[in-house]
């Protein structure tokens, strides 16, 4: 199941309100930061810096990333902004890695539904 299009965050202002206002969770691969929402679904957006590599590498961290967030989207609270942010280390490492980082910062950031599944 993919992100679909009406999940993702889009304009510069989306971006700039959650990094200006919202709250971050850190771990080795990435950065979570999120912010209460006034619309009620969930909105994600992926970013991933020039320090990470040209297009081509950047591009793939950015699919990896929404590739591994995609099941976790019915998991969620609704009603939160939600931005990763790629750091270096996640473009060397496996898919389930991945994965796991990404249901780390969403379950530090206490944004996982009660009794969603467990890992």
């Amino acid at each position: 199941d993919k992100v679909k299009r009406c999940f993702s965050l889009k304009r510069n202002k989306e971006f700039r309100y959650v990094y200006r206002a919202g709250r971050s969770q850190k771990c080795r691969a990435m950065v979570l930061v999120w912010q209460r929402a006034r619309h009620g679904s969930i909105r994600v957006g992926f970013s991933v810096s020039k320090k990470i590599g040209n297009s081509v590498t950047r591009n793939r961290v950015k699919r990896r990333l929404r590739e591994a967030f995609a099941p976790m989207l019915d998991e969620l609270k609704p009603g939160y902004s939600l931005i990763f942010i790629a750091r270096d280390a996640v473009k060397d490492m496996a898919f389930e890695d991945v994965r796991a980082s990404v249901r780390y910062l969403l379950e530090g950031a206490s944004l996982i539904k009660d009794g969603g599944g467990g890992a």
